[in-house]
């Protein structure tokens, strides 16, 4: 009895035994089956981009170059429309020192305060000034300089008329002049209804007319002279002798 069931305790084992050898091994393909691998799809993190804590960026005005503007400067200048004379100073009381010709063009250096004289320099390089009827201008001349003159000798003062003499049967009229120095005078000048009569020097303070017309009012005038010209006259005018 014991070996009978020794006998089918191995049988048991080797039936287990053989039919473990017919299983298909782990990994081993079967034949007419199709393996499909599986994938397993791993989920890919998403990456949270992190935000930098950036200051404002502050802009700063830039400054704009001041580029200067080059303005072309004309250089003054009279064109002569009329010939004329060219004098020491701005005024006819001043000496004649050249004469300009009709068309020529010159340089202004100068002009006065009311813009009616101009000053140039002539052909020889000499300073003068110009009527400003006898030229054009090529410009404003608001930005010339106000020129400068040499200085007159002042008008003589407190001309006056002290005695007078009319003698209507001879015919005798004169009339007695005096004054004070106005300064700066080399000599005096006196006229008579525009004619000259005499020229006396610095010294003299008084001049007695001899020769006064009859039957006419005069007119007197005193000038004090110097080397750069005359000055305002000084006046008198004389009720007629009849």
């Amino acid at each position: 009895m014991k070996a009978k069931r020794k006998k089918l305790f191995t049988a048991m084992i080797l039936v287990i035994v053989l039919s473990a050898c017919n299983l298909p091994s782990a990994g081993t393909e079967t034949a007419g089956a199709t393996v499909t691998p599986t994938t397993t799809t791993v989920p890919a993190e998403t990456a949270t981009p992190e935000v930098e804590n950036t200051a404002t960026a502050t802009t700063t005005p830039t400054e704009t170059p001041i580029v200067p503007t080059l303005t072309v400067s004309i250089p003054p200048e009279i064109s002569m429309i009329n010939n004329s004379n060219c004098r020491l100073g701005p005024s006819t009381n001043y000496v004649i020192i050249d004469q300009i010709a009709n068309s020529e063009v010159l340089d202004v250096i100068g002009r006065n305060d009311e813009n009616t004289w101009w000053e140039i320099v002539n052909k020889t390089g000499r300073e003068c000034w110009i009527f400003h009827e006898n030229a054009r201008p090529n410009r404003d001349f608001s930005d010339v300089p106000i020129g400068e003159a040499p200085p007159l000798p002042g008008k003589p003062l407190s001309f006056t008329v002290t005695n007078q003499s009319c003698q209507p049967g001879p015919r005798i009229f004169t009339v007695t002049f005096t004054w004070a120095s106005g300064g700066g005078e080399d000599y005096y000048k006196m006229y008579r209804d525009g004619g000259q009569i005499i020229e006396l020097n610095a010294s003299k303070t008084s001049f007695k007319d001899l020769k006064a017309p009859f039957n006419i009012n005069i007119v007197y005038e005193l000038f004090a002279i110097n080397e750069n010209g005359m000055s305002e006259p000084a006046t008198q005018i004389v009720p007629a002798c009849k």
